[in-house]
C-alpha cells in the first residue's frame, strides 16, 4: 500500500489534479483558491506544490491529493486510492487482473443492456404505450433521457441473444443478475420482461444494476418492481438511487432528500430539487448513511406516512441519530409522494422541502395529536415512543435538550423521562444480536484530548521525537485505548517515521483526516504574503515532555477523583481496611502527582 501511494504521488502534482476541480492563482512559490468545502470571500485554500500539500486556513481542512478527493468527491480512502491510481496509470498491489477484468466484462454488459433497453424504450415496443404512460406521469423526454430508463420486452431471451451475438459468454451475463437459470436445466432466461427499467448507477455513474417496474398492461399478478440480486458490483445495502447525480447538489445545499422511490427522484429533479436520492429496495442502511455523510450531515426525508411507512420512518432516524445526522421530515397533508406532488404543483413540493421540521419536533407533534396527554395512559405511550427516539441520540446536548422540551410538553419531571431513557436504551441493547452490537460508550475528557492532540501533532512534524516516543513505547501505557495516539506509537517504526507512509496503517477516514490535520497544524502556519512556512520550535523535545507529563496528570487526577468516592463510601460503611488501602493508594497517587509538576 505504501509504495501505491508513493508511486501515485510522483506520477501526479497536486497543482494538477487539484485545478480539474477548482481555479487555482499562483501567490508567491505557492498556489491559493477559494475553498469549496466552506464560502468565502477572500482565499484561504492553500496549496503547496514543493510540499504536495493543500490547507484551508479558515475551515482548517487540509492534506494531500487523496484527502482533497475524498472531500471533493466524497468517496472512501480505497474508493480514491482507485481513482487516482486509474488517473496516474499505476496498478495497485495485491491487484488481480483476472478478478478487474471480470468486473469490468460485468460493468460493459451492464452499460450495453442499459443501451439495448433504452432503444427498446425510444424505437421499440416500448415507444407508444410506455413513452405514453412516462409522459403522463410527468416526465418529459429530457428527464427520461438523462435518467436512462428503457423498456424490457416481451419474451424470454431478448438480452440473452442481445449480448451473445456481440460476444460474451451467457457465464459473463449470468454474473450481472440479467438472466436467471433455471431449476434442474442448462437453459436460462431473461430476468427481466415486459418491464419499465430504471438503470442503477454507483456513485462515478456506473450502471450496477435495475430496478424494474411492471409495465402498464404487463403481468400484474408479478411483483410491482423487481430489482437486480446481489453480485460483483451490486450491493443493494450500499447503493443509493441518483447518488451520481446528486452528490455535487448535496453538497451545495448541504442537506439531501431522501425519498422512497426512483419515480420519486426523477420527478424531483425534473422540478429543480436536484440533491435528491432513494434507498433501493431496501430499508435505509448504515452503510447508505455512510455515503450521505460523506457529502452532508443533514437528511430530510419524505416517506409514506402510512403505518408501515411510519414504522419505517422512526427505524430511518433512529439510525441516523446513532450517526449524529441532523434530521427532518417533509410532510404534505393530502398524503401525496413526491412523484405526484413534483407532476401536481412543483412549487409546493420546494415549498414543503424548504419548510421540513425537525425529525423529534415532528415525531412529538405527531404523538400530541394521536393521544391524550392528560389521560395517564395515553402520556405513558407517548413517553415510551419519544424516550425510544431519544436514546438513539448520540450528541448529548441535543438528547438534554429534547428530554426538557418533552418534561414540559407532558408536565412531567426531566429524571422521570431519563428513567424511561435508559429501559428504551437496556430494550435496544438486549434485542441487539453480538455481531451488530457496535455502539462503544466514550467518556468525554476533553482537556485531554486537545493535549493528546498536541502530541500526535508534534511527533508527525517531528520524526525524531516520533522514533523516541515510539522507543520508549512503555513509558506511554496511559494512551488511551483505539486512539490515534495509541496506533502512531505502535506503527511507528513500521511507517519509517513518515506521516504519509502512516495513512495505510490507519483503519478510517476519520482517523487518516485527523493525522493529516494535525501533522499539517504543527509543521505550517501561514505567514506574511498569506505564505506558507514551516513553524520552528526552540526546543520541540522539551514541549513534547511537558504535554506528556500534563496528560499523566490529568489521567491521576481522574484516578484521585474515583479513589476519593471510594473512600467516603468505605468511611460511610466503617470499613477500617479498605479505608486504609484506599488512604494508602490515595496518598501514592498524589506523590506521583507532585512529582509530574
Amino acid at each position: 500500500m505504501g509504495t501505491d501511494l508513493e508511486e501515485i504521488k510522483s506520477r501526479l502534482n497536486i497543482v494538477d489534479v487539484l485545478g480539474e476541480y477548482i481555479r487555482l492563482e499562483k501567490a508567491g512559490s505557492n498556489f491559493r483558491a477559494l475553498c469549496p468545502f466552506h464560502n468565502e470571500k477572500s482565499p484561504s485554500f492553500m496549496v503547496s506544490e514543493e510540499k504536495q500539500f493543500w490547507h484551508c486556513f479558515g475551515c482548517q481542512k487540509g492534506g494531500d491529493i487523496f484527502a482533497f478527493v475524498m472531500e471533493m468527491e466524497g468517496l472512501g480512502f480505497r474508493e480514491a486510492l482507485t481513482l487516482l491510481a486509474d488517473k496516474a496509470g499505476v496498478k495497485l498491489q495485491g491487484y488481480d487482473p483476472q478478478k478487474a477484468e471480470q468486473k469490468n466484462r460485468t460493468l460493459e454488459i451492464l452499460e450495453l443492456a442499459t443501451k439495448f433497453y433504452e432503444v427498446q424504450l425510444w424505437k421499440g415496443d416500448g415507444k407508444t404505450n410506455i413513452l405514453r404512460y412516462l409522459r403522463q406521469r410527468g416526465l418529459n423526454d429530457e428527464t427520461i433521457k438523462e435518467f436512462r430508463l428503457g423498456y424490457a420486452p416481451k419474451g424470454w431471451r431478448n438480452v440473452i441473444q442481445f449480448l451473445e451475438k456481440r460476444g460474451y459468454k451467457i457465464e459473463e451475463i449470468l454474473r450481472t443478475g440479467l438472466v436467471v437459470k433455471k431449476e434442474n436445466s442448462t437453459d436460462h432466461y431473461d430476468r427481466f420482461r415486459e418491464r419499465i427499467m430504471f438503470p442503477i448507477a454507483d456513485y462515478s455513474g456506473k450502471i450496477v444494476g435495475y430496478s424494474a417496474r411492471v409495465a402498464p398492461g404487463g403481468d400484474e399478478s408479478q411483483a410491482k418492481y423487481v430489482n437486480t440480486p446481489e453480485t460483483e458490483v451490486y450491493h443493494k445495502s450500499r447503493i443509493l438511487y441518483g447518488i451520481d447525480k446528486a452528490k455535487s447538489d448535496i453538497k451545495a445545499q448541504d442537506f439531501v432528500l431522501l425519498v422512497e422511490g426512483n419515480m420519486d427522484v426523477i420527478a424531483a429533479s425534473q422540478a429543480g430539487i436536484k440533491n435528491v436520492v432513494a434507498v433501493s429496495g431496501t430499508a435505509l442502511t448504515a452503510d447508505q448513511i455512510g455515503i450521505i455523510k460523506r457529502y452532508t450531515p443533514k437528511i430530510k426525508m419524505f416517506f409514506d406516512m402510512d403505518s408501515a411507512g411510519y414504522e419505517a420512518t422512526k427505524k430511518s432516524m433512529k439510525l441516523c441519530f446513532a450517526s449524529d445526522m441532523q434530521v427532518e421530515v417533509v410532510s404534505i397533508e393530502n398524503g401525496k409522494d413526491a412523484a405526484d406532488m413534483a407532476k401536481d404543483d412543483p412549487e409546493k413540493l420546494k415549498s414543503a422541502v424548504k419548510n421540513s421540521k425537525n425529525a423529534m419536533e415532528y415525531l412529538l407533534d405527531d404523538s400530541l395529536h394521536k393521544f391524550d396527554k392528560n389521560k395517564i395512559e395515553d402520556k405513558r405511550k407517548i413517553s415510551e415512543l419519544m424516550m425510544d427516539m431519544v436514546s438513539g441520540i448520540a450528541n448529548s446536548v441535543e438528547k438534554s435538550h429534547w428530554i426538557k422540551t418533552i418534561a414540559q410538553k407532558l408536565e412531567t419531571t426531566e429524571a422521570a423521562l431519563t428513567d424511561a431513557i435508559k429501559k428504551a436504551t437496556l430494550k435496544n441493547r438486549l434485542g441487539k444480536t453480538p455481531e451488530r452490537e457496535t455502539e462503544k460508550e466514550l467518556i468525554a475528557r476533553p482537556k485531554i484530548d486537545i493535549l493528546i492532540d498536541e502530541a500526535i501533532g508534534t511527533m508527525l512534524a517531528t520524526p525524531a521525537i516520533w522514533k523516541k516516543a515510539t522507543e520508549e513505547r512503555q513509558d506511554y501505557t496511559f494512551a488511551p485505548k483505539d486512539s490515534l495516539l495509541n496506533i502512531i506509537l505502535e506503527k511507528g517504526e513500521k511507517s519509517g517515521y513518515d506521516h504519509e507512509k502512516m495513512a495505510a496503517f490507519l483503519p478510517g477516514t476519520e482517523e487518516k483526516e485527523r493525522a493529516e490535520r494535525l501533522f499539517f497544524r504543527h509543521k505550517y502556519r501561514l505567514g506574511l504574503n498569506n505564505e506558507l512556512e514551516e513553524v520552528v520550535s526552540a526546543d520541540p523535545a522539551y514541549e513534547f515532555e511537558t504535554v506528556i507529563k500534563e496528560i499523566k496528570r490529568e489521567l491521576k487526577k481522574e484516578e484521585l477523583g474515583k479513589i476519593a468516592v471510594d473512600l467516603k463510601q468505605a468511611e460511610e460503611r466503617k470499613d477500617k481496611e479498605a479505608t486504609k488501602l484506599l488512604e494508602t493508594q490515595l496518598k501514592h497517587i498524589l506523590e506521583e502527582v507532585q512529582n509530574l509538576s
